[in-house]
């Protein structure tokens, strides 16, 4: 089996929001435990280490930056994920996706391609949600060996910024489960209402 693999595209724009809220020699530091041949994928001079938005990165690349980087910031990476996510993900779902979000998105319609979207950004991993009620969602990510706790909560929250661009405004989250803390798969809870 292959090497798991990320896109680039959210490693590149998560590494351009580092790199402006807390400098590019800060940002440097992530990649201090790399092996020599992971190294030799990012140009570190270069803005977010030379990573290419249209390009696969093998995940235990960013595992080892997400590890350095709950060294360097504490805790489990819930706080940071949130506060990544508020700035990288309008940058990424911009434009006509938005709109189409906007306009004809529903929990419905989301949970029924969640795993199509997935594989836009994950080489592996298996994505489903369950719309529980008006008002609930029950998501599932498993058999995602590219999985780390900082990208598990970057995942949840990415899953509550799209319903939040479909129209529910106020929403909150329970990660009932999570593989990093021994459960078999990660498993979220999403509450969301207008």
């Amino acid at each position: 089996m292959d090497e798991p693999k990320i896109k680039g595209a959210s490693i590149r724009e998560c590494l351009l929001w580092h790199d402006r809220r807390y400098g590019h020699e800060e940002t440097l530091l992530l990649t201090e435990r790399l092996p020599p041949h992971h190294l030799a994928m990012l140009h570190p001079s270069q803005p977010a280490l030379g990573i290419l938005g249209a390009s696969w990165y093998p995940c235990s690349v960013v595992q080892s930056m997400c590890d350095r980087l709950l060294e360097l910031r504490g805790g489990d990476g819930r706080e940071f994920a949130l506060a990544a996510n508020r700035e990288v993900m309008p940058r990424l779902m911009r434009g006509m996706y938005r709109m189409v979000l906007r306009t004809v998105g529903t929990p419905e319609l989301y949970a029924q391609h969640v795993q199509r979207l997935w594989r836009r950004i994950h080489t592996t991993g298996e994505r489903s949600i369950k719309i529980l009620s008006s008002d609930e969602a029950f998501s599932v990510v498993e058999s995602w060996p590219g999985h780390h706790p900082l990208l598990c909560w970057m995942t949840i929250y990415t899953m509550a910024y799209i319903f939040e661009v479909m129209g529910y405004k106020r929403w909150s989250v329970d990660r009932v489960a999570c593989v990093s803390q021994g459960g078999a798969r990660c498993e979220t809870i999403l509450r969301y209402r207008r």
